[in-house]
Parts: C-alpha cells; structure tokens; sequence
C-alpha cells in the first residue's frame, strides 16, 4: 500500500451588511487541524520477520543525499536551458503579433510576415518537442541512479539481514502507513508511522552500515536521448 497524506484546509467568509451602517467583512478563523494520533501499542515482534524501507534507506543515506544534490543541480541546468529558449520564443511570438497588421498592409509585407509566423511556429514544436525530451531524460536519469544506489545497498542489506537473523524481509510499501501533514499556525509539521513492530525495522540500521562503509556513486550527468556513446546503441 502507497503512503497517501492528508491535507485539510477550511475558511469560511461571512459578510454582512446593512441600510444606513457600513459594510462589514468578516472572516471566519480556520478550523484547527486534527491531533495527530497516537501509534498503537504493538504486539511482539514476530521472530526471525524484518522490515524495510528502501526509499527512505536510498534517501537518507549519504549516498541518496549526494545523488538527490546532483540531481537537484542537473535540472537546474534543464531548468535554465529551457528558460532562455522559451523566453525567445516568446519575444519572438510578441514582435509578430506586434507587426501583424502593419505588414499586412501589402501583399509582399503580408507574405514575408507569414513565412516569419510559419517559422516561429516550427520553432515552437521544436521546443515542446525538446521540453518533452528533457523530461524524459531527467526522469531516465533519476531511475538509473536509484537502480544504481539500490544495488550498492544489496550487500548492506545482506548483512544486516544475517546479523539481525531475519528470515524474511518485508517491504514497508506492502505495509500499511499513516502519513499526515497539517499546517499549525504556518509551520508544517508531519505525523508518519508504520502499522508494524518497530523492533522488526531494520532501516535505520541499513542507512548506518550504508554511510559506513564510505561507499559513493561515480559521477554521473543527464541521460542524453539524442546523443548515445560512440559505437553503442540508445540506451532508451
């Protein structure tokens, strides 16, 4: 089962008004959040069953934070890239629209103005089509690095697993979560838990032998669609 959060947001407006008297605004203050429950008492851990989350393992390791940096400055540059190309295109969409009826006003002005907006319009298929690679490709990227973190984590989880004696390992995914986050006067705070023994969770413990083993990923940029290795095929 997915973790799913729950936001409540309530407001309420009433305006009153009246013959001879001002108009009167008011609004009503927001209904306070829910508390946040208390987790259960859980039963005994059940021997030799262990529990893990590998997103939150690959996320909080040294190794995920690292990665989850790159990535973070890798669609920056996307970011950047598709910015300055979008905002010529725009401009360029402003000066036509601007010139429009001025070039209409001959038959030539008119025709050369139409080979401009055929133009333009090329141009903006282009970069949709380019906005949609780069998508992909960051998705492709971010996919590849998780596949890459997890199977450096195998051998953590392996040892972990023989020193806790776990004869079977659980994802958390397949458990039941709660997850909620409520806004308490603009501060966000966030209740989690998971319906199982925390003594069977072995997380903590894979993150602990993941950081010491001083284990990092090679360096890695963006998957490039358009651009395989020389003599290999497209990766995708």
């Amino acid at each position: 089962m997915k973790k799913a959060s729950l936001f409540l947001i309530a407001s309420a407006a009433v305006l009153m008004a009246g013959a001879g008297t001002q108009v009167l605004a008011q609004a009503a203050a927001p209904a306070a959040a829910p508390a946040a429950p208390t987790p259960p008492t859980f039963g005994a851990a059940v021997p030799g069953q262990c529990v893990l989350d590998e997103q939150t393992a690959m996320s909080t390791s040294n190794m995920g934070k690292s990665a989850s940096d790159r990535l973070v400055q890798l669609k920056g540059q996307v970011d950047a890239e598709l910015g300055a190309e979008g905002k010529a295109i725009e401009d360029e969409y402003k000066a036509l629209a601007a010139s429009q009826k001025t070039s209409a006003a001959t038959p030539a002005g008119k025709t050369a103005w139409e080979g401009k907006a055929q133009a333009w319009e090329e141009k903006r298929q282009k970069f949709q089509a380019k906005v949609q690679q780069r998508n992909q490709e960051m998705q492709y990227t971010q996919q590849e690095v998780m596949q890459a973190i997890f199977q450096k984590m195998i051998p953590q989880i392996n040892a972990v697993v023989t020193a806790k004696s776990c004869a079977t390992v659980l994802s958390a995914d397949s458990l039941l979560h709660y997850d909620m986050t409520a806004n308490t006067n603009g501060a966000a705070t966030q209740t989690s838990f998971l319906y199982a023994n925390p003594a069977m969770n072995i997380t903590t413990d894979v993150v602990a032998k993941m950081n010491a083993s001083g284990e990092t990923l090679p360096a890695f940029d963006r998957v490039k669609l358009d651009q395989p290795a020389a003599g290999a095929a497209p990766t995708k």
